[in-house]
């Protein structure tokens, strides 16, 4: 009996509770503020169901996040789509959708928390930057690299361009919008810095 409770515990199910409620806590009030007790309370468990899948709350805080890294990655990977017709329509609807991904809410406080805790946490941020800009840009990279093979694109280096193509397209949007300046700029604010993006980079690239 007592196995099959712990295994209940251990449960998938429980997990993703745990990080729901983690996420909404981190977000509200920060690592420093944040306490299990809260986590605890706001997803409905005991501390002790907490424990049972995570060391401490630096573990919880890094799995709360590099969680939604991992999201960000495989909605990316799925939004980039097959490299067809015009370069220029491809690639500023390829950069509309990274910049929109960029610009949810869940990222954008993704990143300050992030941040926020890097200096104390040097994991935190190396496990962001390996789950988020760096899986960005190969995934970017990839998709590149087939316009190429198509002779649309000329590139020597495939991941410089893809670091690029993806700063030039987020312009200062994404920064004004992690600094609270503009949480969320217009369509066509977006559509704008993109096409500008998309225009210099056809500059430099295209065959």
């Amino acid at each position: 009996m007592a196995v099959a409770a712990r295994s209940s515990e251990l449960s998938p199910q429980k997990r993703r509770q745990i990080l729901a409620g983690a996420r909404a806590i981190f977000a509200e009030l920060g690592y420093e503020r944040a306490s299990v007790d809260r986590v605890a309370a706001h997803a409905g468990v005991s501390k002790a169901t907490i424990y049972n899948h995570f060391a401490d709350k630096k573990a919880l805080f890094v799995a709360c996040f590099s969680e939604e890294a991992d999201a960000l990655r495989d909605e990316l990977r799925n939004s980039l789509g097959d490299p067809e017709g015009d370069l220029r329509l491809g690639l500023a609807r390829g950069g509309e959708k990274l910049v929109g991904i960029l610009l949810s809410p869940a990222i954008v406080c993704l990143y300050r928390h992030t941040i926020a805790e890097a200096g104390r946490f040097p994991e935190v941020g190396e496990t962001l930057f390996e789950r988020g800009p760096a899986v960005v840009y190969a995934a970017v990279s990839t998709w590149l690299r087939r316009w190429a093979e198509r002779g649309a694109l000329r590139l020597d280096d495939t991941r410089a361009a893809a670091v690029q193509f993806v700063m030039l397209c987020q312009g200062d949007l994404v920064i004004r919008a992690q600094l609270g300046v503009e949480p969320t700029p217009s369509a066509a604010e977006l559509r704008a810095t993109v096409r500008r993006a998309v225009e210099a980079f056809v500059r430099a690239y295209g065959a």
